[in-house]
């Protein structure tokens, strides 16, 4: 099973290829409108729109889709519902090509396990207190994301290692938020 990206398991062969720090990656600036009507907003890279974020607020599903500048979908986030366990699928496609998993129980810490189909995992924890996030890979950390609050918005901050899949990265980062939020 392959496409334009080197099949499932090229796509989590090829976002943790590499033992390259955080520090020399790309960053990401999120800015969300707490009073937006449409719960859209943009991904800029150096002051550029590279990604858009339709969240689909009327969906009983509670999809959310990442989209390149053109408004064609990249991945797209649902959520399961009536479970115990909160639990999203990251989908390409029709695809489901992982599950995101929130831990039970984590006082003060923020855990999420995103399973990739091949059985890859990424792991994404946070404190509470000070909304910082690391995602790692393993014992390395292959993105960091902070989280800013003004009067009337939130600003993100999301930097990542080189020769990741930026757009995958970008939509667990945001359905790892997504659940945050829905506590």
């Amino acid at each position: 099973m392959s496409n334009e990206f080197g099949g499932l398991f090229g796509i989590v062969q090829e976002l943790f290829e590499g033992e390259q720090p955080v520090s020399g990656g790309a960053v990401y600036d999120i800015d969300e409108k707490f009073f937006s009507p449409t719960h859209d907003f943009w991904i800029k890279r150096g002051g550029e729109r590279v990604f858009q974020v339709d969240e689909k607020m009327f969906s009983f599903s509670g999809v959310i889709a990442l989209q390149d500048p053109e408004g064609n979908e990249l991945y797209r986030i649902s959520e399961k519902i009536m479970t115990l366990r909160d639990i999203r699928y990251i989908k390409r496609g029709e695809q489901t090509i992982a599950t995101v998993k929130k831990a039970l129980f984590s006082p003060l810490v923020y855990k999420f396990t995103v399973t990739f189909e091949n059985g890859a995992e990424i792991h994404v924890e946070g404190n509470i207190t000070d909304h910082q996030y690391a995602i790692t890979y393993g014992e390395q950390e292959i993105a960091h994301i902070s989280r800013e609050w003004s009067l009337l918005s939130e600003h993100y901050s999301v930097k990542i290692a080189p020769g990741q899949d930026d757009a995958l990265i970008l939509t667990i980062a945001a359905c790892a938020e997504a659940m945050v939020l829905d506590d």
